[in-house]
């Protein structure tokens, strides 16, 4: 049991340092870093052993069934002839174009718009801490080099979370307008629940990949989100 908690605390620590190196925005990878010093402290200390290893399979157990609830839409795809696309903002590169998860979004957009020419989409995404520009401007940029028409597009510049992006892109929404919602696979689930709590409760969703080294981070965050949001009570 020690040199597994061990070598369990080395992968977790590493994995740790590895979302430093190429997510670091948040500082969530602190996590599993704090989990490996945890996890190889009990494998060296007999005393504290018994003790993080009943509370980390309880948390397992708790990870386990938000993950599934996460995961439960990880495939959603909308129906066809949708009126508008909410498109959900995400981090930009240094450089200010859209980074990894935001490209993923916005390329499940651009092929469901190919596809259903009468969709509208709302890029909703506000300026956040060390962004050059608005994630929405970038956001109608990369559309529009895709190929999807500037008229086909509205920019919803004022959001800074995923409430805020669901709050105000309902503004922006025609009275009775069918609605899809665009976001990575792990996050969906979230967003749809904020959805449903703000006045968009027939949205559906539409889910993006993600790059499957980020999805065991991502997956840990959303479940601590979903944690927050409903202790919290801010969705």
């Amino acid at each position: 049991m020690a040199t597994v908690l061990v070598v369990l605390g080395a992968l977790s620590a590493a994995y740790g340092i590895l979302m430093a190196f190429l997510y670091p925005a948040g500082g969530f990878f602190l996590v599993w870093i704090a989990l490996g010093a945890t996890l190889i402290a009990a494998g060296r200390v007999e005393k504290i052993r018994r003790v993080v290893v009943g509370i980390c399979t309880a948390a397992v157990v708790v990870a386990g069934v938000l993950g599934g609830m996460v995961w439960s839409t990880a495939s959603a795809t909308p129906p066809a002839g949708l009126d508008y696309l909410i498109v959900l903002g995400a981090g930009l590169r240094p450089d200010g174009t859209p980074s990894e998860s935001l490209r993923l979004r916005l390329d499940a957009a651009r092929d469901y718009l190919d596809a259903n020419p009468e969709t509208r989409c709302i890029v909703s995404g506000g300026q956040g801490l060390g962004e050059t520009r608005t994630e929405s401007v970038a956001m109608h940029d990369y559309l529009v080099q895709q190929g999807v028409s500037e008229s086909r597009i509205t920019l919803e510049s004022r959001s800074t979370t995923t409430a805020e992006n669901i709050l105000y892109s309902r503004e922006l929404l025609p009275d009775s307008a069918s609605v899809g919602v665009v976001t990575n696979d792990f996050h969906l689930y979230r967003a749809l629940r904020i959805a449903e709590k703000n006045g968009l409760a027939g949205a559906h969703g539409l889910a993006a990949p993600s790059n499957p080294l980020y999805l065991p981070h991502a997956l840990l965050r959303e479940c601590a989100a979903i944690v927050k949001d409903t202790v919290v009570g801010n969705i």
